[in-house]
């Protein structure tokens, strides 16, 4: 699993001297690491230039000084940068390179991204859900703990990882065999199957009612 240190040693060697700040997210700094998370980071770059590939990095590269800005006004020169993102680098983010930044976001932009991707995202990937009897083991992961992140974040504005997000949702939900899936994060004898993939289209529909009542 890739370090931080050792991914700034690659972007140094090939983009020497322009890589003014660094930023974890994610499963790094939530307490959520598993055997195949990504190194989730936000690269400040002093002047445009491309970032190149690296198999275990999930990157978003802005422009420095970017993150003392609202999203809105941020085009990002790689990756996506959402409300969600800028909450969390603000809230909980470490900064291995640079300034710990301010990213200004307000609750309501969060939510409202929040209540948006449910529907652009979340919603058309359900109806591919609805139409199969089973979906392997990675997406059930997938399906089971995003739209519980979300539903979290839309009712306190707090970010939490994908197993706390689960383990949120399997309380609130009890009748859902929502504790096997966050158990199968971390865990790769825990199976999963038919029943594991309508417990997550059982969520996302009271998600749904949660969130517009």
């Amino acid at each position: 699993m890739i370090t931080p240190g050792e991914y700034l040693s690659f972007l140094d060697a090939r983009l020497p001297g322009l890589v003014a700040g660094a930023h974890l997210y994610g499963s790094r700094v939530l307490d959520d690491v598993v055997a195949d998370s990504d190194l989730d980071i936000v690269v400040e770059l002093s002047s445009p230039a491309e970032v190149p590939g690296f198999e275990g990095a999930d990157v978003a590269v802005v422009p420095a000084g970017s993150l003392e800005k609202p999203v809105s006004a941020v085009t990002p020169l790689a990756g996506e940068i959402t409300p969600v993102l800028w909450q969390q680098l603000r809230t909980v983010g470490q900064t291995v390179r640079g300034t710990r930044p301010t990213c200004p976001v307000t609750a309501a932009e969060v939510e409202d991204y929040c209540r948006g991707n449910l529907v652009s995202y979340w919603t058309p990937l359900f109806a591919q859900v609805r139409a199969v009897e089973s979906l392997p083991r990675d997406g059930i992961l997938w399906v089971g703990l995003g739209p519980a992140r979300l539903w979290h974040t839309i009712r306190t504005g707090d970010i939490v990882s994908k197993s706390r997000a689960g383990e949120l949702a399997a309380a609130r939900w009890p009748d859902l065999p929502l504790a096997d899936i966050v158990a199968a994060r971390r865990d790769p004898s825990v199976e999963l199957g038919a029943s594991h993939t309508q417990a997550t289209i059982d969520l996302f529909d009271r998600i749904l009612t949660d969130v517009t009542t």
